[in-house]
């Protein structure tokens, strides 16, 4: 894979210019005109800004096809949990975070989330509606958003169940320095066999019925803006291929340990199981 430079446009201001070094931990970068060098900007002439503010994109498409009949006529996103949907509960928890600006990406159903959440103004965000006129997968639909964001990208599928502290999440991005953080979840399979550990045909022990525990995607992120260059427009492309490319070009890509409640709605036995859980409207 051919390398793509990192530069700056010689329209950028000095808080962007300043987010670009710190986010890739150099000292220097070119600025370019039309490709055309133009001049260097170091970080210690570029006025330290701090951290830009952060957007969302939350990935509410999905025609929510596990959890069929529930969603034949309501959107997975705007089932309700207690007194409020999914996706609300989401945005309520970014807008904590202090996130003001959440764009939406909407396809089935898309006209449904216009009508229940309106401009956001009601869960404390501006909301904004990109619509996908195919299915893009997660990473490809942030090749919609209108502009370049100036400040880190929470990116989350809008079906997500979590009582996740985003303000942590973006915490633990910053004073890492990576161009893209995963968060992740503990997730245990247990084999109800015994397993054969053994090395050339040679039989060591028999594991009884063991417990594996692994990391799983918990399909929230956090992406500095520069990324969003990797993504061609209005083209299919997840995330693991997204992280595949910025990996390749040497960049750091961190993981993110969610502690707190964490649910993929699955079946609509497991949605039950969290209305239980939420019963009281308790989100702690």
């Amino acid at each position: 894979m051919s390398g793509r430079p990192l530069v700056a446009d010689a329209g950028d201001s000095d808080e962007r210019v300043a987010d670009l070094l710190r986010s890739y931990r150099v000292r220097a970068v070119p600025v370019v005109d039309g490709g055309r060098l133009v001049e260097v900007r170091t970080l210690d002439e570029v006025p330290d800004a701090g951290p830009a503010r952060p957007v969302a994109v939350v990935m509410v498409g999905g025609r929510g096809e596990r959890l069929r009949p529930l969603t034949d006529k309501v959107p997975k996103p705007l089932l309700r949990i207690g007194p409020s949907s999914i996706v609300e509960r989401l945005i309520t928890s970014l807008a904590a975070a202090g996130v003001e600006d959440v764009y939406l990406a909407v396809n089935y159903k898309a006209d449904d989330f216009d009508k229940r959440l309106g401009s956001g103004e009601a869960l404390g965000v501006r909301l904004h509606y990109m619509r996908e006129r195919e299915p893009l997968h997660t990473a490809g639909a942030l090749s919609l958003l209108p502009s370049q964001p100036t400040g880190p990208v929470i990116v989350t599928n809008g079906d997500i169940v979590t009582t996740l502290d985003f303000a942590r999440l973006l915490d633990y991005h910053w004073h890492h320095g990576g161009a893209i953080t995963v968060a992740g979840v503990e997730h245990r399979t247990h084999i109800p066999y015994g397993v054969l550990r053994s090395v050339e045909h040679h039989l060591l022990e028999i594991d009884e019925k063991p417990e594996r525990r692994d990391f799983v995607s918990a399909g929230i992120y956090v992406l500095q803006p520069e990324v969003l260059r990797f993504i061609p427009p209005e083209t299919r492309m997840g995330m693991p291929d997204l992280i595949a490319d910025v990996l390749a070009e040497g960049l750091p890509v961190h993981v993110f340990p969610i502690l707190e409640r964490w649910f993929d709605i699955g079946s609509p036995e497991e949605f039950e199981e969290v209305l239980l859980q939420f019963a009281t409207g308790d989100q702690e």
